[in-house]
């Protein structure tokens, strides 16, 4: 089969189409599927250049690199049909490739595979880019204030909570599902430029402009504002945020940092926490994101661009540079 190979270090024009990859075969206990669509995902570069840790816990680290984790597609094989009963041959479905430092598939492929329950049935009136797109981002979003966070459905009094990083994939999702999913009130941080979009498109009740209030933090602080959930996405808050929370709330990052676990020394003793998410494909999850996206302005999720899968260099750049949304692969029919 076909598939993009990529190389420790390299440059995104040395990334190349190899057309001698074995095709997969299932295990019992999953199905093979053909991609159709995929997206670039924010940690792809720091794989290729090794960050550490993201190039060992999220990828098995050793070349060449076969990546991409988004995937909308349709199943062309099963395992077992006795262990594999929810889905069959010719059924189009999404998810994302487990991050784990074990896995050695990656989604800029003709084919991958998959276990039956780490993928759901693609909602039927969404196209196969949104689908590839709402996958990793939305599900951290969700996991992030349902699993992390405590936020529930029909809660007996509304939940509050602040999202930072509000324009970005997991904040823009986070801002709809908090609002559309658990009925919470939305504080929403972001830049100038996205301030319209966060508010009449996303859906946020308050929309901070970190452009104007840098001091945003401190401001809410004097103001005495309290949350039960604070999101920070791209993981820049203060730890003096923690002031925010209320007595059982709980600041959720998207990654581990030194400010994570100064916060989590200083609460020891306190009914608030601090941790960070590390999302899990599963079909539960992704059935309620099929929902949301269903659902009549339940769920955006913005497209920037689309790009054939052989223009992978410049879908590279493209993501490396300013975007408003997804980029988007076009797996099937993208190699000429």
């Amino acid at each position: 089969m076909n598939a993009i190979q990529f190389q420790f270090k390299a440059k995104p024009e040395d990334h190349r189409i190899v057309h001698d990859v074995p095709k997969p075969v299932p295990a019992k206990d999953e199905v093979l599927v053909k991609v159709k669509s995929s997206a670039l995902d924010t940690v792809t570069e720091p794989i290729i250049e090794k960050e550490f840790p993201v190039a060992y816990i999220l990828h098995k680290a050793k070349n060449p690199l076969y990546l991409g984790y988004h995937f909308s597609g349709t199943v062309e094989a099963v395992g077992s049909q006795e262990q594999v009963s929810d889905l069959k041959v010719g059924d189009d479905v999404f998810g994302f490739l487990q991050y784990n430092g074990s896995q050695t598939q990656g989604a800029f492929a003709e084919y991958i595979t998959v276990k039956h329950n780490e993928c759901a049935t693609k909602p039927s009136g969404i196209d196969f880019d949104v689908a590839a797109a709402s996958t990793t981002e939305p599900i951290t979003a969700l996991q992030a204030l349902r699993d992390m966070g405590g936020l529930r459905e029909g809660a007996d009094t509304q939940q509050t909570i602040l999202v930072v990083g509000a324009a970005g994939g997991v904040g823009s999702a986070a801002v709809q599902i908090a609002k559309n999913l658990f009925g919470a009130h939305v504080t929403a941080v972001c830049s100038t430029k996205d301030v319209k979009q966060v508010k009449s498109e996303f859906g946020a009740h308050i929309v901070i402009d970190r452009s104007v209030e840098p001091g945003y933090v401190q401001k809410l602080i004097e103001e005495k504002a309290k949350f039960d959930v604070i999101l920070d996405t791209p993981c820049v808050l203060p730890s003096s945020a923690t002031k925010l929370l209320k007595s059982q709330g709980t600041i959720v990052t998207t990654a581990p940092s030194g400010t994570m676990y100064w916060n989590q020394i200083k609460m020891i003793f306190s009914s608030k926490t601090a941790t960070w998410i590390m999302c899990d494909s599963n079909q539960k999850d992704l059935n309620i994101i099929g929902k949301l996206l269903s659902g009549q302005d339940q769920l955006t999720v913005p497209i920037d661009s689309r790009f054939k899968v052989k223009d992978m260099a410049q879908a590279m750049a493209k993501h490396a540079g300013s975007h408003n949304g997804r980029v988007v692969i076009q797996v099937e029919n993208g190699w000429e």
